[in-house]
């Protein structure tokens, strides 16, 4: 007769072990849908957007099922432009890139909201993987006027982003809009330093959003937040080349335009055009507020702190609004959409702790504020830059620019 103890530990190694399945195992088991059930050849040469169009069809409506889309490893999937659209029946979606997607190896005509791959109006989607993810962005860098984003969410609330790498989108890597809730992790987006306007990820009309642990090396901002956007938190971001995070532009074309509760932390930028910068047009409206930079580590960033409330862009090819049909509302119940007839950005309560590193410039920080308007509550608590270059100094620069000081270089800041 066996021993009671024996047999209760041999139940148990069994019950384990049937719970160990490999990943193979898994997707013959049916616990995920792959793209080459439906067709999908990846040679990274055929068209296979048809069959990852099925394949979403089989889990965004399959029910409780099927929920979880494998693009498999080892593979190069070719994509033509295409949009997963929900919503979908379950309250969560996986989408697992393991292999590799490229786009064509051609240019398009984009249309007027141009994206390679959309995700619309899809609630609990999860994008991850390891997979990697190349735009292609070198086919239209300089020779097309306007270039779609690599991938683009919009209406993808409680959207779970992560363990991807991007390469060389035509314009934006990621875009995400008209949602709440998101969190990004762990991602590598990456571009040449001069491709134009490649931002590594941009937000819009958004409330709720966590990013982290991301390195993001491209030619334009590394991360944008645009107008309708409130409780953005970024930490460990490590940015460069690149044009630094920026909070705007805002105002465009006499819009009215919103941001508040933004939070940049324990990040580091190197070698980037700009370190955190506030940049809003004369002609817009709406305000920019409750904004705070904590322990940032600046290494050669040409300009590490600025405000411009004066901002025009020269290098707008390839750029589209980032309006969209949305009707989020603020968490301060304001629709982005009204209109303040261009009296400008106000820019308030924006706090810099703890920012220190060297400059590549000898203009370390600039605040360049409306005339009219100014910047309010601006708070420089230890901020100490020193100048990249030996034998040079560095200084600050304030036009309008009111609040106080600790322990700061911010000493060109009106107080009282």
């Amino acid at each position: 007769m066996m021993n009671p103890s024996l047999f209760l530990a041999l139940f148990c190694l069994i019950q384990i072990s049937k719970l160990g399945f490999s990943f193979e195992e898994k997707v013959q088991r049916h616990e995920f849908v792959s793209v080459t059930n439906f067709g999908a050849v990846g040679d990274g040469k055929r068209d296979d957007s048809q069959a990852f169009l099925k394949a979403w069809e089989a889990v965004c409506q399959g029910g409780s099922s099927n929920t979880k889309l494998l693009v498999p490893q080892g593979r190069t999937f070719m994509l033509k432009p295409l949009a997963f659209v929900g919503p979908c029946k379950s309250s969560s979606i996986s989408f697992s890139i393991r292999g590799n997607l490229v786009a064509p190896s051609y240019t398009w005509y984009v249309g007027r909201y141009p994206t390679w791959i959309s995700f619309d109006s899809i609630s609990g989607l999860v994008v991850s993987g390891g997979g990697t993810i190349d735009g292609r962005g070198s086919l239209w860098w300089g020779k097309v006027s306007t270039r779609p984003s690599a991938m683009h969410f919009n209406g993808c609330n409680g959207l779970r982003m992560y363990n991807l790498r991007h390469l060389n989108s035509p314009r934006n890597h990621i875009s995400l809009s008209c949602s709440k809730d998101i969190h990004v992790w762990g991602l590598r987006l990456i571009a040449p330093g001069d491709s134009p306007n490649t931002d590594g990820i941009d937000i819009s009309n958004s409330i709720g959003v966590d990013i982290s642990d991301c390195i993001i090396s491209t030619g334009d901002d590394c991360i944008a937040i645009n107008g309708g956007s409130s409780f953005i938190n970024m930490t460990r971001i490590f940015c460069g080349p690149g044009h630094g995070i920026s909070v705007g532009s805002l105002g465009e074309n006499g819009e009215y335009a919103t941001v508040e509760e933004v939070r940049v932390k324990n990040s580091t930028f190197t070698n980037t055009q700009n370190g955190v910068r506030i940049k809003t047009f004369q002609n817009g409206s709406g305000y920019a507020r409750k904004i705070s930079f904590e322990d940032i580590n600046m290494i050669a960033s040409g300009n590490p702190i600025i405000i411009d409330q004066n901002y025009h862009d020269a290098s707008k090819n390839g750029r589209v609004s980032s309006n969209q049909n949305c009707h989020l509302t603020q968490s301060f119940g304001e629709p982005w959409s009204k209109s303040l007839n261009g009296k400008g950005v106000k820019v308030s309560d924006v706090r810099y702790t703890r920012i220190h590193g060297t400059s590549a410039s000898d203009q370390a920080i600039t605040m360049n504020c409306d005339a009219e308007l100014g910047c309010a509550d601006i708070v420089m608590d230890h901020v100490n830059l020193v100048s990249a270059t030996s034998g040079h100094q560095v200084f600050a620069s304030c036009n309008n620019a009111h609040g106080s000081y600790v322990s700061s270089q911010g000493s060109c800041l009106t107080t009282g």
